[in-house]
């Protein structure tokens, strides 16, 4: 239960909107105790060699697996007590943090930051780099950056330069289906390996068993859901008449990578894709 509600928090962080101020834009000098509200903070804080430095985190972020001690609530639910007891110089929260935690924190003397929300390759970027900067980062997070950078234009280096544009389904979602739309992040994945999104039209996420098999998917990556993942693979096999079915191209593909909004899950999540297809 606890995967699955980890899987849909993070489908929400791709297509939620956000109306929060980014409040706080001032350099930070190393050695800050930091309070992250999201998975993806505390993996790109890090990739930024600031474990240490992290002295609260939410019960999704793998460092408070390792460290229980360490859980200040969910995604969604914080304990602000908590928090407060922990004296944190700054807490970083995510699109799923509500306004009113941030208005409580900030009353009690607690600088927030805000993490926009990600719609592109070029905002985790971007965000990383401001990350980076906040927490005195800077050359650090702008050096990940251009590597990366550099590990994609590779990577898109090895798609055959003639090739059909393959039509590709990226399901996030069982019960209801839920597919990648574009001004996602995730969105990029299909972009960047030289293939269309089957929800090029789409604007909501969701999406019918017979709509997806009347667009008839070239490739379908199904993003794990733990055993659930594994039984909508089986169904789509189901179908001898898919595309995806003849080509053998139905895949399964790590939430926990795939769906985090950071630089190196990016490319990691990416260059699977690409060689998947290809």
């Amino acid at each position: 239960m606890n995967k699955i509600f980890l899987f849909i928090i993070a489908v929400i962080l791709v297509i939620s909107c956000n109306n929060y101020p980014n409040t706080n834009k001032d350099v930070i000098e190393n050695g800050i105790r930091i309070v992250s509200l999201a998975p993806s903070i505390t993996k790109e804080l890090e990739s930024f060699n600031m474990t240490e430095n992290i002295v609260g985190a939410t019960s999704y972020c793998d460092i408070s697996k390792k460290n229980k001690e360490l859980i200040v609530g969910t995604a969604t639910e914080v304990n602000i007590e908590k928090i407060l007891l922990l004296n944190p110089d700054i807490v970083i929260a995510s699109g799923l943090t509500k306004q009113t935690t941030i208005n409580t924190l900030k009353n009690n003397g607690i600088a927030v930051h805000f993490i926009k929300k990600m719609q592109s390759f070029d905002d985790i970027c971007n965000q990383a780099i401001e990350l980076g900067t906040l927490v005195g980062k800077a050359d650090l997070a702008l050096s990940i950056v251009k590597r990366s950078r550099q590990r994609v234009d590779s990577m898109q280096s090895l798609i055959p330069s003639r090739h059909n544009k393959l039509k590709v389904f990226f399901q996030i979602g069982a019960k209801p289906i839920f597919t990648v739309i574009p001004n996602t992040f995730m969105n990029d994945y299909i972009i960047f390996s030289g293939c269309e999104n089957l929800a090029a039209d789409m604007d909501r996420g969701t999406i019918t068993r017979e709509s997806v098999l009347r667009r008839n998917p070239d490739v379908i990556f199904i993003v794990t859901m733990g055993i659930v993942g594994n039984e909508e693979k089986k169904k789509w096999e189901s179908y001898a008449e898919l595309n995806a079915v003849k080509s053998k191209k139905i895949f399964i593909i790590d939430s926990n990578i795939a769906c985090t909004p950071t630089v190196l899950s990016f490319t990691e999540t990416l260059e699977q894709v690409i060689k998947k297809i290809y």
